[in-house]
C-alpha cells in the first residue's frame, strides 16, 4: 500500500457511546464486545438501486427505549469508519432521551465492524456495493423498519447526528433526504477540500488552521517546534544514518528510502495533528488523556530538537502502551479505524485531501499525494476519485444549498484542523428553523464550554446544552 493512502489514519474514530437496548428488529441478538447492552443484526439489502438483486447481509444496531414516549423524537447516530461498534451507553444521548422522551437507535456503518455484505478476496468486487448512495439507503431502510416496528414510533421526528466522516454522512443523509431526518447535528464534519485536485487552495487548510492552533497558544512553544521540523527535515533530506534517526525517534523499524522516510514524516505530522483533534475525555478517542495544553508545555521546557519531535510522539505512543512508534505498515495511527474499508469510501465517495503542508508553517513542506490519489485509486480500486464539484452538486451539499437548508447545526472546535475543511459560518437569519454554525472551545477540563451561533449573542454555556436546547426549539419543545 502506498504511503499517501497509509497517511489516511487521521480521521476522527467515530466517539464510541451507546446506551441501553431494547431490540425490535428481526435476526438473532448477540452483544457487540465493547457494549454493555445487547445489539442486534438487521437483515438489509445488499444493493437497494438493483431492483433484480434480492441479496442481504446482516447489519449490527443497538436501540434504546428506556426513555420514549409515544410520538417523541428518533435520536439516531451515525456510525462511522471504526472497527469498534460505538456503544450509546457511553454517549450524552441517553440524557438527551430522557429530556426529549426520544428513542435511540445507531446502525453500523457497511462493511465495518461485523456488518460485511462481502467476503471476496479482490477489492474490486470486494467494495461493489460500497456506494454513498446504499450507505444512504441503510439508514432510511433501518429508520422505515424501526418506525414500523416500534410502538408509537411511527410519526417520530427523526434528528441525525455523527462525526468527523460520520458528519459528513450526517449532512448528507440531511440534504439528500429531507422526508426522513428533521433534524441533523454533524460535529466536524469536512465539507470542503475534497478531491484530487491538486490546484485546489483548500487542500492546505488543514495544516494551516493547525499551525494556527499552535502559534495562538504560545509562540515560544510554536517556536521551538518549527525549528525541530527544520533540523527534522534537513536531516530526512540527507538522509545519511537512517538507523540513527530509528533510533532517536523509537520507530519500530528502520527507514530505508525517502518514500519511507516521507511516512515517517507523515506519522510525525498525523500525531501533531492527533494531539489537538482528539484532546478530550475518551477513553477510546483519546485512550492516552493526551491534550495540546500539555504538548505545549512539555515544549517550552525543551531545546533539543529530538527531544521535542519525541515529546508529541510519546505523548501518544507512550512507552506503557507501546514498545516503539509504529509505521510503514497497514495498520492507522488510530488503532480503532478499519483502514482497507475506508481506503475504498477515500477513493470512491470521499476522497477528502488534507495532508499536504504549505510553505510558510512550523511543520516540513510536503507536496506528497493527497490520501485519493488517483494513480492508487485507479490502480487498487478501478475508480477515479470525484473532485469537490461533483460531491457539492451530486450530494447537495454547496454553500448555497447548506446556506438555505433547515434544521442542521454544524459544530467545530477551535483546536481541531476538520474545522478548516468545515463549512464557513453561516449567515445572520431571524429563522429559528435556519441552519446554524456553532463554534466551540474546550475548557481545562476538556469539556466544550463555549459556543456561538447566528442569531444568538455568544453564550458561556456547555456546548452540549445549546445543542439541546436546539433540538427542543426545533421540535416545538420550548
Amino acid at each position: 500500500m502506498t504511503g499517501s493512502l497509509r497517511q489516511m489514519s487521521w480521521l476522527l474514530v467515530a466517539l464510541c457511546a451507546a446506551t441501553s437496548l431494547t431490540g425490535t428488529a428481526n435476526g438473532a441478538a448477540t452483544s457487540s464486545s465493547n457494549c454493555s447492552t445487547p445489539t442486534h443484526f438487521f437483515t438489509q439489502l445488499i444493493e437497494h438501486e438493483n431492483s433484480s438483486s434480492k441479496a442481504t447481509f446482516q447489519q449490527q444496531y443497538q436501540i434504546v427505549a428506556d426513555h420514549f414516549k409515544p410520538g417523541g423524537p428518533i435520536l439516531y447516530y451515525q456510525q462511522a469508519e471504526t472497527s469498534l461498534f460505538a456503544c450509546m451507553e457511553w454517549t450524552i444521548l441517553p440524557e438527551w432521551a430522557a429530556e426529549l422522551g426520544a428513542l435511540i437507535i445507531t446502525l453500523e456503518h457497511r462493511f465495518f465492524g461485523l456488518s460485511y455484505p462481502s467476503n471476496a478476496s479482490d477489492p474490486i468486487e470486494k467494495y461493489q456495493s460500497l456506494t454513498l448512495e446504499n450507505v444512504m439507503l441503510d439508514a432510511v431502510n433501518f429508520i422505515s423498519h424501526v418506525k414500523d416496528t416500534t410502538s408509537g414510533a411511527k410519526e417520530s421526528k427523526v434528528l441525525v447526528m455523527g462525526g468527523s466522516y460520520g458528519g459528513f454522512l450526517t449532512t448528507v443523509l440531511k440534504m439528500n433526504h429531507p422526508e426522513v431526518f428533521y433534524g441533523a447535528l454533524p460535529f466536524a464534519a469536512p465539507l470542503r477540500s475534497i478531491g484530487a485536485n491538486y490546484q485546489n487552495p483548500q487542500r492546505y487548510n488543514w495544516f494551516k488552521w493547525l499551525n494556527q492552533v499552535y502559534w495562538d497558544l504560545s509562540a515560544s512553544a510554536a517556536g521551538k517546534m518549527k525549528h525541530a521540523f527544520e533540523v527534522l527535515g534537513q536531516r530526512f533530506h540527507a538522509a545519511t544514518d537512517t538507523k540513527s534517526i530509528a533510533k532517536d525517534f523509537g520507530l519500530c523499524s528502520v527507514p530505508n528510502t525517502t518514500a519511507e522516510l516521507q511516512e515517517v514524516m507523515g506519522v510525525i505530522n498525523t500525531v501533531q495533528y492527533q494531539i489537538p483533534q482528539l484532546g478530550f475525555i475518551n477513553p477510546i478517542g483519546n485512550p492516552t488523556g493526551s491534550s495540546v495544553e500539555k504538548l505545549v508545555n512539555q515544549t517550552l521546557l525543551l531545546d533539543d530538537p529530538v527531544k521535542i519531535i519525541n515529546a508529541s510522539l510519546n505523548m501518544w505512543y507512550p512507552s506503557s502502551l507501546y514498545p516503539c512508534v509504529p509505521w510503514g505498515n497497514d495498520e492507522s495511527v488510530n488503532p480503532t479505524l478499519q483502514l482497507d474499508s475506508f481506503n475504498y469510501l477515500l477513493c470512491k465517495y470521499f476522497p477528502l485531501s488534507v495532508n499536504e503542508v504549505p510553505n510558510g508553517t512550523l511543520f516540513v513542506p510536503t507536496s506528497v499525494q493527497t490520501e485519493s490519489d488517483p494513480h492508487t485509486c485507479m490502480t487498487k480500486y478501478n475508480v477515479t476519485p470525484s473532485t469537490q464539484d461533483h460531491v457539492e452538486t451530486q450530494y447537495h451539499i454547496t454553500r448555497d444549498e447548506l446556506v438555505n437548508a433547515k434544521r442542521i447545526l454544524f459544530a467545530y472546535n477551535e483546536f481541531d484542523p476538520t474545522t478548516a475543511v468545515g463549512i464557513d459560518p453561516l449567515p445572520l437569519t431571524q429563522d429559528r428553523n435556519a441552519s446554524r454554525y456553532m463554534f466551540t472551545t474546550l475548557s481545562s477540563h476538556g469539556e466544550e464550554s463555549i459556543a456561538s451561533y447566528p442569531g444568538d449573542r455568544p453564550s458561556v454555556v456547555h456546548a452540549r446544552n445549546l445543542q439541546l436546547q436546539t433540538f427542543k426549539e426545533w421540535l416545538g419543545m420550548y
